[in-house]
């Protein structure tokens, strides 16, 4: 009887500790574990839904069916089709609204852009984040982007001072049926071809009206409401209500939407865009919320290269 109760109480020691471990690395009430993850982002491979969290700063998502998708290497692995995206930004705001967006990408042996597309990205407007091989990571704002394959990382900013079409002009009417105020975001080499995809969009710069508040990241913005001498007001647009950033998704902390790379469109994560898809990213007139309002600023429609929906408007 003894030997027993014995044998039971140490059942039971067993398992109060593993309910405390898991507790304390996942956090108990049903909250998911991705709401804990803090990491920065690596240019490497972004693959699709299911899965769990790895350690801190190293993002890691695996599929559900243990790995049997098909993962993309590099862009030329891909069809001429779908080594595009398409982005472009309508402002239904009545005023005036300034973004900084960054597109980055690794390239070099190993890395996503293969060498015979590597041209076509710096004709397109991308240039190398540092001399290649000098380094293994760039800092937009407050996010550092960490090169895990190849041994560059090309870069291509949309962003304050750089190009004048990145002030949206305010939906006067402040109709949002209305023809919108709109910038497609195109090649700078001849202004009208879509961009080379690239692996992460980034939101947000080191200029005092986008980057982070202290160290969050979560608050870096990707949007500015303006008037009409291009100064700040009302509430800036945080990586934490742009829909379908790392943040607003609450996936970890880094301003960013991220490339699908699992080719399977029934996998790509809230924070994920296809290859050859098409992005459409709304600024909603909410430059007077307060504070502490949770509704998104910018949303964003997007599709893949057949033309079907991936991720709705989330207002």
């Amino acid at each position: 009887m003894v030997s027993r109760l014995l044998r039971v109480s140490i059942v039971s020691v067993l398992l109060l500790t593993i309910g405390l471990t898991i507790c304390v690395s996942f956090g108990c009430g049903g909250a998911s574990p991705f709401l804990a993850a803090q990491f920065a982002t690596t240019i490497s491979d972004f693959r699709g839904a299911g899965g769990t969290p790895g350690p801190p700063n190293i993002p890691t998502t695996q599929p559900d069916d243990g790995g049997s998708d098909a993962v993309l290497g590099d862009i030329c692995t891909l069809a001429p089709g779908l080594r595009t995206l398409n982005v472009s930004i309508q402002n239904q705001a009545q005023q005036r609204v300034r973004f900084a967006i960054t597109f980055a990408v690794s390239a070099g042996p190993g890395g996503f852009v293969c060498d015979a597309e590597v041209q076509n990205y710096i004709n397109a407007g991308y240039s190398d984040a540092f001399a290649p091989g000098s380094a293994n990571s760039f800092t937009i704002g407050c996010d550092t982007v960490q090169l895990l394959s190849g041994n560059r990382i090309l870069r291509m900013s949309f962003g304050v001072d750089q190009l004048p079409e990145e002030l949206l002009q305010p939906n006067v009417g402040g109709d949002p049926t209305a023809n919108l105020p709109t910038i497609q975001l195109r090649r700078r080499d001849n202004g009208l071809e879509l961009l080379p995809i690239p692996e992460i969009i980034i939101f947000g710069n080191s200029s005092a009206n986008f980057t982070c508040v202290g160290n969050d990241l979560c608050t870096q913005r990707g949007f500015v409401y303006s008037s009409i001498n291009n100064l700040p007001i009302g509430k800036a647009v945080e990586a934490v209500r742009i829909q379908g950033t790392v943040c607003q998704t609450r996936f970890g902390t880094a301003p960013e939407w991220r490339l699908d790379k699992t080719l399977n469109d029934n996998t790509t994560q809230a924070f994920q865009y296809p290859v050859g898809g098409t992005i459409v990213a709304t600024v909603l007139d909410r430059s007077g919320d307060s504070l502490n309002d949770p509704r998104n600023q910018v949303v964003w429609t997007v599709t893949n290269s057949a033309n079907q929906v991936i991720h709705n408007p989330a207002p």
